[in-house]
């Protein structure tokens, strides 16, 4: 298992830069570096159920800890944007916010879901599109009804799409990253030859790039957002 240093990870991994020299490193996987936390620094530092690594290397080799309804044993696994973690039946979701991501705690009803944003669309063997989303997952379906950038809401125990929220005007919106993150608006124009997308939140409207932009409902989002 690789290491990093602690004073250049994000600071949403809410580690003590000076306790020690290094931390565990995130290992390949559905999330960028810099935009994921290693999973056992999400037991010790964040969600505090084992006070060392190994203790939460003890908890994760039990199989008390799923992402997305996958047992995850890897303690260098990175949970990231809207991935669903469940701690032995305590459930929380990964949401944006203004220094980065931070975990929420959600009831069962809340965590019986995740939302995926398509990145992009592909057409596999006997002519079937796959879904591509920013989580790295991909889903077949049998017909494209479905755009680039729109979030698809799946059950997460049958794998199964729920509904899709439409990226498009009027739809309800959080921003991921950059000078707005975690801010929640509505979408009040869309400019497709920028790539960029004009938000309103109150009396306030902002300019935010659309890949910084994830549609979360239509009047409320469908998911609890946190405090």
């Amino acid at each position: 298992m690789t290491v990093t240093k602690r004073y250049v990870v994000p600071k949403f991994w809410q580690i003590e830069v000076k306790a020690k020299k290094y931390v565990v490193s995130p290992v390949p996987g559905p999330h960028s570096k810099m935009t994921c936390i290693p999973l056992g620094v999400v037991l010790r530092d964040i969600l505090h159920c084992a006070h060392t690594m190994n203790e939460a290397k003890e908890i994760l080799k039990k199989g008390f800890v799923k992402i997305n309804g996958i047992v995850r044993k890897e303690h260098g696994f990175p949970v990231g944007l809207m991935d669903v973690v469940d701690v032995g039946g305590e459930f929380y979701r990964v949401l944006p916010r203004k220094n980065g991501i931070n975990l929420f705690k959600v009831d069962t009803n809340d965590a019986v879901v995740r939302l995926t944003k398509i990145k992009n669309k592909s057409h596999v063997r006997k002519k079937r599109l796959q879904l591509n989303f920013h989580d790295g997952s991909n889903l077949l379906v049998d017909k494209d009804d479905f755009k680039t950038s729109d979030v698809v809401v799946i059950d997460i125990e049958h794998n199964l799409v729920k509904e899709t929220i439409k990226f498009e005007k009027g739809s309800l919106a959080i921003v991921t990253a950059g000078n707005n993150t975690g801010l929640m608006g509505t979408i009040e124009s869309i400019d497709r030859n920028l790539r960029t997308v004009v938000m309103s939140a109150g009396k306030e409207k902002f300019i935010v790039p659309i890949k910084y932009v994830f549609v979360i409902g239509h009047g409320k989002p469908v998911i609890s957002i946190g405090e």
